[in-house]
């Protein structure tokens, strides 16, 4: 028998595992991936602990500090409202109260021949300084360096600046900071699995928003999992006979549902196991489980793990890095200063762009839209499971400038939900910067397609001066079979990226990257100006 629609009309809150504080923007802002805010005014470090009624006339009110906060209470202290702050590991480390400005810090190397036992107890101080929101200022020469330079500054050649540089205070390294800071409460509450669960009285448990489109209405329902969608949206004119499973709950190689099925880790395709035993393109381990659907997915992942967390040199004293939330128990990296400082950058990247943009709060779930997506948090929501997705920031001495988020669906497309940049820094082609590096970064690893949500007062824009255009049939029915990010009344755009002309910046990148922690790219021309001279609108995204 024909499945029955569901209409949608009356919006059924969810109860989400995570309570993000936020307000509900208007709904064209909600919408809108670049729309920018000026930074919120931070509220005073000074309390009137004295009532008008209980002082003296004439007598100002009495006034107390608030003391230090505690790990996972960020503030900015001493900051005036809309101070540009520097956004590094010193200045998180700093606003959460981890360590304090101006204390004392030193550089130490461990005596050759020591035992591990004994190390802490030998260890040779190189350099002295003080913590500073930019780096550390040097005690010798008086100067404000990053943590990278003050350990070439010290003579040494570890490359672990954080692991090597001591708080005299707690004599604690920058390395245990960061990771105290990212076990705090505040930080696992931001990473956490979206388990989203219908209020108790619920008529049933499925998605009060198109799966495709982030919209409601008329939903059709799927069997298997808690999607619903348009029948527009998925390319159908009439109610389907007997039951509708969704694209996300069949194999796609059998296009069945009665078994469990395996995730492709780079497309997140599903397919049975003994499918994928008849299919000879599929990669596996040694102990068989699933990496990659064919050998293109592995290569593109294989190619995009290669550059989580390196750092890659620009003209001009930038560098852009890629990065991805890591857990040490579960991947392949060994370097625990490369965890946790890539870590570290991602709570950072996520403040970014939360200055960016105005808060978006999910209508349905009342999920941090921004946030999930920064974190990469997964969901047993297909609509906001975010997982899969890499930030990309652009720094200068350390400091974290501008941010992307991108996910890349197998070598079909890829999707860019969020570019912006910080206030200081705008309307000086930092967004194009990165969106050319992200580019070259697709066009590398062999994506075709990149794919934005915009609103449509920004649409001309994107395609007069990024070269996107309108979404063609055929990349629209490879987002059917896709979950990808949008919001209501969004127009998706589309680029093509494999057909970029030879010698192009997004052709002549080098991608492959050695154990370096810094790879310069040679060749790569990311000052290029892409349109008139003077055309600085694009920035403000």
């Amino acid at each position: 028998m024909a499945y029955k629609l569901r209409t949608r009309t009356q919006k059924r809150p969810y109860v989400s595992c995570d309570d993000d504080d936020g307000y509900e923007s208007d709904s064209r802002r909600r919408m809108d991936p670049e729309f920018t805010r000026n930074v919120r005014p931070r509220r005073s470090n000074t309390l009137i602990t004295e009532s008008a009624e209980q002082r003296r006339a004439g007598r100002p009110p009495r006034r107390t500090r608030k003391s230090t906060p505690s790990a996972g209470e960020a503030s900015i202290s001493g900051c005036k409202p809309g101070e540009y702050v520097a956004r590094t590991i010193m200045s998180w480390l700093i606003d959460h109260g981890i360590i304090i400005e101006n204390e004392k810090i030193y550089y130490v190397a461990d005596k050759e021949g020591d035992s591990d036992d004994h190390k802490q107890n030998k260890r040779e101080v190189l350099m002295k300084g003080r913590s500073r929101r930019e780096g550390v200022r040097c005690e010798c020469c008086n100067e404000v360096m990053t943590v990278w330079d003050f350990e070439t500054h010290a003579g040494s050649v570890l490359q672990r600046p954080y692991e090597h540089i001591y708080v005299a205070r707690s004599n604690s390294s920058l390395l245990q900071c960061q990771v105290e800071v990212w076990q705090s409460n505040v930080e696992v509450e931001r990473r956490t699995f979206n388990e989203i669960v219908p209020r108790d009285g619920a008529s049933d448990k499925h998605d009060d928003a198109c799966l495709i489109c982030a919209d409601g209405g008329d939903l059709i329902c799927c069997e298997k999992c808690w999607s619903t969608s348009h029948l527009k949206c998925l390319g159908l004119e009439s109610i389907p006979q007997g039951d509708w499973i969704c694209p996300y709950s069949v194999c796609r190689h059998c296009n069945k549902n009665d078994r469990d099925l395996q995730t492709c880790v780079q497309c997140y395709k599903k397919y049975h196991f003994q499918c994928i035993l008849n299919y000879k393109e599929w990669d596996l381990n040694t102990s068989g489980e699933t990496l990659a659907c064919d050998s293109r997915c592995g290569e593109v992942h294989e190619k995009l793990q290669s550059l989580v967390g390196v750092k890659h040199e620009l003209e001009g004293g930038f560098c852009w890095t890629l990065l991805q939330r890591m857990e040490p128990d579960n991947l392949d990296f060994r370097d625990r200063h490369l965890i946790t400082e890539c870590n570290s950058k991602i709570a950072l990247a996520w403040e970014v762009l939360d200055e960016c943009f105005t808060t978006i709060i999910d209508r349905h779930t009342q999920i941090n839209v921004v946030q999930s997506v920064a974190y990469s948090r997964g969901s047993n929501l297909n609509r906001i499971n975010f997982r899969g997705f890499y930030t990309a920031i652009l720094e200068k001495n350390d400091d974290i400038i501008s941010a992307a988020t991108i996910r890349v669906h197998g070598t079909d497309l890829a999707e860019m939900p969020f570019i912006g940049t910080r206030h200081l820094y705008r309307k000086k082609w930092m967004s194009r910067m990165l969106l050319v590096t992200l580019e070259s970064i697709l066009t590398v690893v062999g994506v075709e397609h990149l794919i934005i949500p915009s609103v449509q007062e920004l649409t001309e824009m994107w395609e007069r001066k990024c070269g996107f255009s309108p979404i063609e049939d055929a990349v629209s029915q490879k987002i059917i079979n896709r979950s990808t990010l949008t919001f209501p009344s969004a127009v998706r755009l589309q680029k093509a990226l494999l057909s970029t002309p030879a010698g192009s910046p997004s052709a002549v990148m080098n991608a492959d990257v050695g154990s370096e922690n810094c790879a310069k790219l040679a060749g790569l021309d990311l000052n290029q100006e892409y349109t008139e001279s003077g055309d600085e609108e694009a920035e403000n995204k």
